[in-house]
């Protein structure tokens, strides 16, 4: 919080033309090491009560630079972008934790790079911004003036509104949107179930091995259903891989946009190869027991950006 005020008192003291030029380089400087600690150290919330002074100080930071952001009055400036960071609580869910901070759900869900609404546990750290918008998911983003103008194009705002965090080599799109097929995957539209018919035998979490009975990180779903069943694509996508893989036995990989990826393990036939472009709901390969396996089943995960994710997902056509 030291740093927070030290902070806001030099950026007020350096727009002064009262000053010689050496010590406006060295605060200069004091500046921009101040700002690598914050997007390195952000802010604690401790709670989400209203009568929290660091909450109160976010969501007055939130309410300005929502207007500053929509604004086409020069006059009307974005603070500096600023982070805070939450440990969730057991009581929380993804959409009070969006109300309480003056969030939305483009925002929080890109800062986090959260894949659905249910990509919350107690105890996670999320952070969060003292402005509405999202990162750019543009590949090799950097710091020139070319790549901002690209990416200002991209989103028809002027320039001069992003922000570059030097913590993540991203640029922020104050304001910014998800697009409707980024929706599409958080609230778990984009994906359908794999199988027609199947059994959850083991959901996505903590759970005991059935191999060593030891507590481990099961970090997809397990459909039981005989061996031979069908299994669909569950999104749009293309074969990254298709083959042997240590404990998945027989397994497929569909990458999709957004970072986004399916697997489906253990199969007993794969029926596509690498490179083929897939669509929703074609038959991709048949339910077994290879690998690591008590029984028949379909070992079906969601990775975005290679992390596993909880499996949301609808039913086909």
């Amino acid at each position: 919080m030291e740093d927070l005020c030290r902070l806001r008192y030099l950026r007020k003291f350096l727009k002064s033309r009262f000053f010689p030029f050496k010590n406006f380089v060295i605060l200069s400087l004091t500046y921009i090491i101040l700002i690598n600690q914050l997007y390195s150290n952000p802010i604690l919330l401790a709670n989400l009560e209203y009568s929290n002074p660091n909450l109160k100080s976010l969501r007055e930071d939130v309410k300005d630079n929502l207007k500053a952001s929509r604004s086409r009055n020069s006059q009307h400036k974005l603070t500096r972008l600023e982070f805070y960071t939450y440990k969730v609580q057991k009581s929380d869910n993804f959409f009070t934790i969006m109300a309480r901070t003056g969030m939305n759900l483009d925002t929080l869900s890109s800062v986090n790079n959260l894949a659905s609404p249910h990509d919350l546990s107690t105890g996670q750290k999320m952070l969060i911004p003292n402005m509405r918008g999202i990162f750019s998911q543009k590949e090799n983003q950097n710091e020139s003036e070319e790549n901002k103008n690209e990416i200002a194009k991209d989103f028809k705002i002027p320039a001069e509104k992003l922000i570059f965090d030097p913590n993540r080599s991203q640029w922020f799109i104050p304001g910014g949107e998800l697009i409707g097929k980024e929706k599409m995957f958080f609230y778990g539209f984009a994906f359908s179930k794999p199988l027609l018919e199947g059994r959850l035998s083991s959901g996505f979490g903590k759970r005991n091995d059935p191999f060593t009975n030891k507590l481990t990180f099961h970090g997809g779903v397990d459909l039981a259903a005989p061996k031979g069943t069908a299994v669909y694509a569950s999104a749009d996508g293309k074969v990254d891989f298709q083959g042997k893989q240590g404990g998945y036995g027989n397994l497929i990989i569909l990458k999709h946009e957004l970072g986004y990826e399916s697997r489906y393990g253990h199969l007993s036939k794969i029926l596509v190869k690498k490179g083929n472009k897939i669509k929703k709901g074609d038959k991709i390969g048949e339910v077994g027991s290879t690998g690591r396996s008590t029984g028949n089943h379909l070992h079906f995960e969601v990775r975005r950006f290679s992390k596993r994710e909880r499996p949301v997902f609808r039913n086909h056509r």
